[in-house]
This record gives structure tokens, C-alpha cells and sequence, in this order.
């Protein structure tokens, strides 16, 4: 009989190994609040508008668990066994799944579920997204899901930043101090296929699909008068947020963004540059799939912010597709 865990055969240490380092954490995000989650340090300059990186909140402890060398540090001839093992997984594909909290109406608060075969280039990064909790005020969920002048709402820059962060840092290290650098320079990160996944709450009273998602932002006073007054404004308030809203909330956006538009460009440009496709789902049904070089063949200029630089387009197209090609990610010449 073994008597330690070096003496086990072979087959049943690759599967410790794999166990311990990709199995599906199945516990998710904790309930709020989210007291132990706070929002990264951000002086240098980001994409993301100034809301985004101050409501992604991480786990401020994480950094003690985020690291493998500190794990395998504990004892060194395990330390040995293990990295030989994990050696022989790297020819895994990479699969990440994180579970997002919209805390509030106000923060994402994301937290790592499953990860397997972590590399510069992750194949699949799926993200499921579920409502907890309501805003405190009917003006506050107003100003944070309508559009401003020309511009996005302010909580799309949490979903824009929570991208933005991953292909600057990729996972565990969100709370790594950003380096000042310039804002076009190329993230270190790609993803080929993100999907996220919008699924329902499982706690609270969720908004009656007769409702409406405008009747919902505005309390119930807006749009059809019929249909509004049937929900007085104090219950409108405690509803939360159907998850084909937010789905679609975010499609749009999405779209939005990639067609690259006034000041968007940068904005579309990093998802062009750095994401092979997105699919939008509900609860596990698709909803919408954006195949970006399929997209991005089909750009036109026209009325968009390249409109008086054809030359500046076509040279951004190019990089584009050449670092899509260096990342393995699809094109289409």
C-alpha cells in the first residue's frame, strides 16, 4: 500500500493534477455584498471609459491563491511531481469559464470558475452573466443604462473594461499594477471564441416580460401609459433585470462599438484586433454571433471615423488581420 502520495502510480497522480489544476470550480461567485471585491489600481491609460475600471470589482485576496509557483512552493518534491505533470497538459486546449455578478445595477464583480491549458492564446473563454440585487435609486439605474450624446450608457464600460483587463493581464493576475504604455500598443492576450452567457437570477423578483426594459429604467412612467401603470413605481424598482435585456443591452452595444464609428474606433478596434468571435446567449440558447473577420472584411469606411482617411483604414485593416494571423485567430484574405 502507498504510504505517501509520490508512491502512487503514475495514472493516479496525472489525475490528482488534473483535478487540482482543471476541474470546474462549481461554487461560482459569492452572494452579495461584496465586501472582500475591490476595484484594481488604474493610473496608467486604458481604453475603457472612466467608469469601467472603477465598478470591475476583483477579489482582493486573490493575489495569495493566483499564483502556481507559490503553490508548488509548499513542498519541493511535490513542487517536482507536479510540474512534470502539468508539463504533459499544456497540450491541452485552453477553456476558461468565469461567473460575473451585476451587483446592484452598479459593479461587475467576476470571479474564475474553470480553468485548463492557460496560455497567451485561449480558444474558448465562456462568461456567464446574472443579475444579484437592484439599483438603490430609480435615477441611478437610469443614469447607468441610457446613452448618452453620441456615447454608450456608463455601465457598459464594466463589461467593455472586464474584456479590456483580461486581454492586458490575461486570468489571476487582475490586481498586477498596469504599466504606463501607450493605448494602441498590442495586448499580450487573445481570445478565439467568447461567448457569454446571460442566464437568469436565481433569487428576487425579475422584471414580468410585459414590462418592458424602458418602462423597467424608468420606473415604469415611460413609453405605453397603459401598460406602464401596471406596476406602481416602488415595484418597477425591486424588479431585476431580465437577462435577455442585459443579452441584448450588450449585443447592441457590441454592434455598436464594431462598426467603428465617431469616437468608437479604438474602442472597436481592440475587439477586431484580439477576439476570433462572439456569441451572445440566454441561458445557454443562442441569441446572437458576431464572426469578426467576416466583419472586418466587410468594414466599410464610409461615414465612419476613417471616412477622410481611406489610407489610415486600409493600413489599420492590415494590421489588424496580420496580428489576427499572428494570434492564430480566423481571417479571411
Amino acid at each position: 500500500m502507498p504510504t505517501s502520495l509520490l508512491d502512487l502510480p503514475n495514472e493516479l497522480l496525472d489525475l490528482i493534477v488534473q483535478l487540482a489544476w482543471v476541474s470546474d470550480n462549481s461554487l461560482g461567485c459569492p452572494p452579495p455584498p461584496h465586501e472582500d471585491h475591490v476595484s484594481g489600481p488604474r493610473k496608467a491609460p486604458c481604453r475603457s471609459w472612466s467608469y469601467g475600471p472603477s465598478h470591475v470589482k476583483y477579489w482582493k485576496n486573490q493575489d495569495l491563491y493566483a499564483s502556481r509557483l507559490a503553490l508548488r512552493l509548499v513542498n519541493r518534491r511535490i513542487a517536482h511531481i507536479t510540474t512534470s505533470r502539468l508539463d504533459q497538459l499544456v497540450t491541452l486546449p485552453s477553456s476558461l469559464k468565469l461567473d460575473v455578478v451585476l451587483s446592484n445595477e452598479t459593479d461587475l464583480v467576476p470571479t474564475w470558475r474553470f480553468l485548463s491549458g492557460i496560455g497567451r492564446r485561449i480558444d474558448d473563454l465562456t462568461a456567464a452573466f446574472r443579475v444579484v440585487g437592484t439599483s438603490p435609486t430609480l435615477e441611478g439605474r437610469r443614469h447607468r443604462f441610457r446613452p448618452g450624446a453620441g456615447v454608450p450608457p456608463p455601465i457598459l464600460w464594466s463589461f467593455y473594461y472586464l474584456l479590456e483587463r483580461f486581454l492586458e493581464v490575461g486570468p489571476l493576475a487582475e490586481h498586477r499594477s498596469p504599466t504606463p504604455r501607450p493605448r494602441g500598443k498590442r495586448m499580450p492576450f487573445t481570445i478565439n471564441r467568447l461567448n457569454l452567457d446571460f442566464v437568469s437570477s436565481e433569487e428576487g423578483t425579475v422584471a414580468p416580460p410585459g414590462l418592458g426594459v424602458w418602462n423597467w429604467i424608468h420606473g415604469g412612467n415611460n413609453e405605453d401609459d397603459m401598460v406602464s401603470s401596471a406596476w406602481p413605481s416602488s415595484d418597477v424598482a425591486s424588479f431585476l433585470m431580465r437577462p435577455e435585456w442585459l443579452a441584448e443591452f450588450i449585443s447592441r452595444y457590441i454592434r455598436y462599438l464594431l462598426r467603428m464609428g465617431d469616437s468608437m474606433g479604438l474602442h472597436g478596434a481592440m475587439m477586431y484586433e484580439y477576439v476570433g468571435s462572439i456569441r451572445i446567449y440566454v441561458d445557454g440558447n443562442l441569441l446572437e454571433e458576431y464572426r469578426l473577420d467576416q466583419r472586418l472584411k466587410d468594414l466599410d469606411p464610409s461615414g465612419h471615423i476613417f471616412v477622410t482617411r481611406s489610407d489610415a483604414f486600409a493600413r489599420w485593416v492590415e494590421k489588424a488581420s496580420r496580428v489576427r494571423l499572428a494570434a492564430g485567430l480566423p481571417v479571411i484574405i
